[in-house]
């Protein structure tokens, strides 16, 4: 892998890119950029520099079937399409064990982007979501990924929806680890060492204050 090539400032079409993002599964990196009608985007650095994404879409409206037939790879979705297929389907990804290696697929009908897409904007997705605010949830997580078992929720949503999230009961009320820290105002990390390494009751872990 190449030295990365910080992009910030530069143009691409009528892009400018404001800041570097994130990388994504693929080892792909996505860089914040803006476009000239103002829409604030996360736009792949493989895309701008080859041309592939010019502007969010501002001068030709909804994504076109010219756009569909080259797979809409300009689109921030396009890429949450992309990842969920590699982490089921590739054995190299380091999440593999947790999805494809464990038996989660993707639904037939979701191996055509089209048809993902349109189910993604009639179902809750949006586009102009900060990064962790808007991402594709599977309500059982011992099933795979298809409209009827999948969501658009925020990332701290999803957290709470992983199978290695335990229910934790205390005085009448049942959360996970994450809710109780946000209800307590304690770190979950916290309170994660208080029960899992210190084996500190429940009624301490989840009442002592933090001592500064």
């Amino acid at each position: 892998m190449g030295k990365l090539i910080d992009i910030t400032g530069k143009r691409f079409g009528m892009w400018t890119v404001l800041n570097r993002s994130y990388k994504d599964e693929t080892g792909q990196w996505f860089w914040s950029c803006k476009c000239d009608c103002g829409t604030v985007r996360d736009v792949c650095g493989t895309s701008l520099r080859s041309g592939i994404s010019k502007c969010c879409g501002c001068t030709r409206g909804k994504l076109n079937k010219h756009n569909l037939k080259h797979g809409g790879r300009n689109e921030r979705l396009y890429a949450v399409w992309q990842g969920m297929r590699y982490r089921c389907n590739n054995p190299n990804s380091k999440f593999f064990d947790r999805y494809g290696g464990r038996g989660i697929s993707i639904c037939e009908e979701w191996n055509d982007y089209a048809k993902f897409r349109e189910w993604a904007l009639k179902n809750g997705y949006d586009e102009n979501a900060p990064k962790g605010g808007c991402t594709i949830d599977r309500i059982d997580n011992d099933k795979g990924y298809s409209p009827d078992n999948c969501r658009w929720v925020s990332s701290k949503e999803q957290c709470n929806n992983r199978s290695s999230n335990h229910i934790i009961e205390y005085n009448g009320q049942s959360h996970t680890l994450q809710e109780w820290a946000d209800i307590l105002g304690i770190r979950k990390d916290t309170l994660r060492r208080r029960i899992e390494a210190y084996q500190w009751s429940k009624q301490r872990a989840l009442s002592e204050q933090v001592h500064r």
